[in-house]
């Protein structure tokens, strides 16, 4: 009669409260694996509303660079308008009055722009984690460029010298301490030697690290100046200049190519060499591969001497430079090699500042040069700003698709707890009815059992 009245209290307890467990006791396994799925349940819908605030802070600050989108493009407009000869000092001047106008807007806007009075576009919103997952650290951290007038075109660039004839092996150059890869002969597919030492391989490597370093690189065109004067002569067969393996030939120099013959072979020749030729104010021979292409000379016999490129016979390759650039400072380590020469020609350790000389707040267009500079401003200023919408769009696209995630997520769980921890009504309720009868019935059996005891003692 305990057992059934116990049960039976139970039953009304699960069906009163609606759950299954309302104690350890009543099932201590099932109560540690629901205890797990609430807390799996609360910390999901926690991280799908902390999701859902950062894809309405991206958006926030999207909408805020889409106006300086906005803004510099009438910007340009207006510096269009002032290169143009057709405009005096005075106009110059009066549209000066509009781009400054514009760019303390812009000011104003990487100012104020603010979520929960957070600042968004003053360069202080950096490495800001966003919590969105339920887990331990799922935070990933979001950074958001300066988008004031005065620091809104800023970028670090770095010339180097020539490149070494070493080709690079992975790790031999790093970039904001990423490996650049080992170079190859397929990246760079113009040269006729050296093709792993370019100038064009060691660019395809570092920009295949642009994703991690945030660093770009330029090849420069390729010079090569002479070092002699054309002395003049005959290039014959056993007399004659080869450029990237195309022999010349055949010809009579004059004296400092008075006729410019010489100038005239190479040039005849530039579509297969890739090099053209001219000369420079000291009448030396300059040879220039306007891709950046290693220029690989042989002289055989006083070709050399005939055409000022060398003082013996032999053969020299000409290596390029490269403009390395990014939006912000950077760190480039280029150990030396065993020879003590840097491999894309700077120093180890260097770290390449910003150049804040050309920012937008700069921009002024009372003058023709100036409207110039100012049109090139934009333009990098306006690449910026594209990149960092693009930045800001992908990020709000990715918590849209954690909130969904999140919140399916959040719901498995809520439903596989319910099956855990909540109680069976209908089945709870038959076993109450089931013990109630048990109950009773044993009242009345028991009641009947007195009474016939009862009825034996009134027999004696």
């Amino acid at each position: 009669m305990d057992v059934s009245k116990r049960k039976v209290e139970t039953s009304m307890q699960r069906i009163s409260s609606g759950k299954r467990i309302n104690a350890t006791r009543d099932d201590a396994a099932g109560s540690q694996v629901s205890e797990s799925l609430t807390t799996q349940v609360k910390g999901a819908s926690r991280a799908a509303r902390n999701a859902y605030d950062g894809a309405n802070l991206a958006r926030t600050a999207e909408a805020a660079l889409g106006t300086v989108s906005n803004i510099l493009h009438e910007m340009r407009s207006i510096a269009v308008q002032a290169a143009n000869d057709t405009l005096v000092d005075a106009d110059r001047a009066s549209l000066q009055l509009g781009i400054q106008a514009f760019i303390d807007e812009v000011e104003h806007i990487g100012t104020s722009t603010n979520f929960a009075n957070i600042a968004l576009l003053d360069g202080t919103f950096l490495n800001q984690g966003m919590h969105i997952g339920s887990g331990y650290k799922e935070a990933p951290l979001v950074s958001i460029e300066d988008t004031r007038a005065k620091y809104l075109g800023r970028f670090a660039v770095a010339q180097t010298d020539r490149m070494n004839e070493h080709g690079l092996e992975t790790g031999d150059l790093r970039i904001n301490d990423v490996r650049i890869r080992a170079t190859v002969e397929q990246d760079d597919r113009l040269s006729t030697t050296q093709r792993r030492a370019s100038s064009i391989a060691k660019v395809a490597a570092i920009n295949d690290a642009f994703t991690r370093s945030r660093v770009n690189a330029f090849v420069n065109r390729n010079d090569f100046v002479a070092t002699g004067d054309v002395v003049g002569g005959t290039l014959n067969n056993e007399n004659f200049l080869s450029i990237n393996d195309q022999v010349i030939s055949g010809y009579d120099i004059s004296a400092d190519d008075a006729d410019e013959t010489l100038m005239g072979a190479i040039n005849h020749l530039a579509d297969k060499t890739g090099v053209v030729a001219h000369f420079n104010a000291d009448r030396r021979l300059v040879l220039t591969a306007e891709d950046g292409r290693n220029i690989h000379i042989k002289t055989v016999g006083n070709a050399g001497q005939i055409t000022g490129v060398m003082a013996a016979s032999g053969s020299l390759v000409t290596r390029g430079t490269m403009t390395i650039l990014s939006d912000d400072l950077f760190k480039i380590t280029d150990p030396s090699n065993a020879q003590g020469e840097f491999k894309i020609g700077v120093n180890e350790d260097d770290i390449i500042g910003l150049n804040e000389l050309d920012v937008l707040a700069t921009a002024d267009v009372s003058t023709v040069q100036g409207a110039n500079r100012t049109l090139s401003i934009i333009d990098r200023v306006n690449e910026a700003v594209i990149h960092s919408r693009g930045k800001l769009g992908g990020l709000e696209n990715r918590l849209e698709f954690t909130v969904s995630r999140l919140n399916k997520m959040a719901q498995h769980a809520y439903s596989a707890r319910s099956k855990v921890r909540d109680a069976d009504i209908a089945k709870e309720s038959a076993v109450m009815v089931k013990n109630n009868i048990v109950q009773t019935t044993f009242t009345n059996v028991l009641a009947q059992a007195n009474q016939q005891s009862f009825r034996v003692l009134q027999l004696l």
